[in-house]
């Protein structure tokens, strides 16, 4: 059985240990230096106020502009290129817009628009260049499918930044600085594999990374294996060569967090092949709604309305619905908001969704309000319970149902969207990925400075390991061509 594991190891080792390299010097890149990502704040620090002059005539006509079979699910109205915009998501994750004073569909948004919302963020600066794209390395996710193609503004500056506005809706979707560009040449793009050749075909970068996370995961448990055997045979007093010696002090020393992460950087790629997704469907989306937004949701209440509209100074006027009860959400920043009841048993003045109507919303959502309990999730509880804390602090519900189809459900509280449900199987994917990858568990989460810093030890060790192994690789081959 040695011999086989062995060989084994030092196969996939000779396949993959220059890939497992990449992974631990690319992850310690990352622990500093993520990958770029448009902050909840950083849009809100970037949009324009709305005027409530000009931004909002009969939200009855807003909605019959933009809706369509695939049912409403909430709208936005904000600025893009000085002009006020409705933008409709709908329940299949697609956008629809149209300008406010014309109605007229906005996509695909203009050149010159795009120019003035590149000023508009930084007065002053001259614009370098502006292009039409599909993607690059910093926008090829998926999750900006929907706003394709982008605008590309490069604009003057330290820091080089270089903005991304959406085609389909015109904001800003994303922004980028020469530190973090360059250092995520080295960090999340390699790490990732974030060639946008390959990430562009979804299927086949999903199945690649998947195949080669197990077979790495594979080759680290015969590694784990054959230093428990080498262990049992020293203890037995068996003399075993000193030329590997460097390659299993590191095995102990750091073995069991690089087979954890390993093993769970494998199960990042899982998407629903072994737990479950957490994604809720359209159908329960719209149960929880009380069905879809629609134009009658609004009738006869223009008052209601016109003071959500000049509620304070608000940078995006939202319009949620659920069970049953239409709000518009005046939004000034990422946690300051005033919400006014439009429609349904709904009461004004909430800075936050209610947690009955949340209970009522979820219960529709999964047939009956029996054994359905409520609870805000704080920066505090995430600090000592270790819940999603990879999250930005936003306000979260969490809302549990103990029957026999025991599952917690995670809404945003401030604009009622329906986040993630989680099963005992998508429960136990989360604590496997966030401990052994992240590290994310209780104590730990509160002192992140401490946790960098061990993370980074290990992935140092991981370093080590990998050229350790490679060095024995080389020795033994040159054993076996000899002189």
């Amino acid at each position: 059985m040695g011999r086989g594991v062995a060989e084994m190891h030092r196969w996939l080792a000779g396949l993959l240990g220059p890939v497992m390299l990449v992974w631990f010097l690319s992850g310690l890149v990352m622990l500093r230096v993520p990958f770029p990502s448009l902050t909840e704040s950083e849009w809100f620090a970037s949009a324009g106020v709305l005027d409530p002059e000009s931004c909002c005539p009969s939200l009855e006509r807003i909605i019959d502009a933009v809706d369509r079979s695939q049912g409403i699910e909430s709208l936005r109205i904000i600025l893009s290129g000085g002009r006020p915009v409705v933008v409709a998501q709908y329940l299949d994750g697609s956008l629809g817009s149209a300008w406010i004073d014309t109605l007229e569909p906005l996509a695909p948004f203009p050149e010159a628009s795009a120019q003035r919302a590149a000023q508009a963020i930084a007065p002053g600066r001259a614009i370098l260049s502006i292009e039409l794209i599909e993607d690059d390395v910093w926008t090829v996710h998926q999750r900006f499918n929907a706003h394709r193609p982008l605008w590309k503004v490069s604009v003057s500056g330290e820091r080089e930044p270089v903005h991304y506005f959406s085609g389909t809706t015109g904001e800003l979707v994303q922004d980028t600085t020469v530190h973090e560009r360059r250092w995520n040449l080295v960090g999340s793009v390699p790490h990732w594999w974030y060639v946008p050749w390959l990430r562009r075909q979804w299927a086949l970068w999903d199945r690649l990374l998947w195949w080669v996370g197990g077979a790495a995961t594979l080759m680290m448990v015969a590694g784990t294996i054959l230093l428990v055997l080498i262990l049992i045979r020293q203890t037995g007093g068996q003399s075993v060569a000193g030329g590997r010696t460097l390659h299993r002090m590191l095995g102990l020393a750091g073995g069991a967090s690089a087979l954890a992460w390993m093993v769970s950087g494998w199960l990042s790629m899982d998407h629903g092949r072994i737990f479950s997704d957490g994604r809720i469907p359209a159908l329960d989306r719209e149960r929880a709604m009380g069905g879809r937004l629609t134009a009658r949701d609004v009738e006869s209440h223009k008052a209601e309305w016109t003071k959500a509209v000049s509620a304070g100074m608000a940078k995006e006027l939202r319009v949620s619905k659920l069970a049953g009860s239409v709000y518009a959400i005046a939004r000034e920043s990422a946690d300051r908001q005033f919400m006014v009841s439009l429609a349904g048993a709904g009461e004004s003045g909430y800075r936050v969704f209610p947690e009955s109507l949340v209970r009522v919303a979820v219960g529709a959502m999964l047939g009956s309000v029996d054994g359905v309990t409520v609870r805000t999730i704080t920066t505090e509880m995430r600090r000592h319970e270790s819940v999603r804390s990879q999250v930005d602090p936003v306000p979260v519900m969490q809302v549990k149902h103990d029957g026999r189809d025991a599952r917690c459900i995670d809404v945003d509280a401030r604009t009622g969207a329906m986040l993630e449900q989680q099963d005992s199987s998508r429960r136990l994917y989360h604590r496997l990925f966030d401990s052994l990858h992240r590290w994310d568990v209780p104590w730990l989460v509160g002192h992140d400075e401490l946790r960098l810093f061990l993370m980074g030890l290990w992935c140092l060790l991981g370093v080590g390991l990998t050229l350790s192994g490679a060095w024995c690789q080389v020795r033994r081959r040159a054993r076996v061509e000899g002189p």
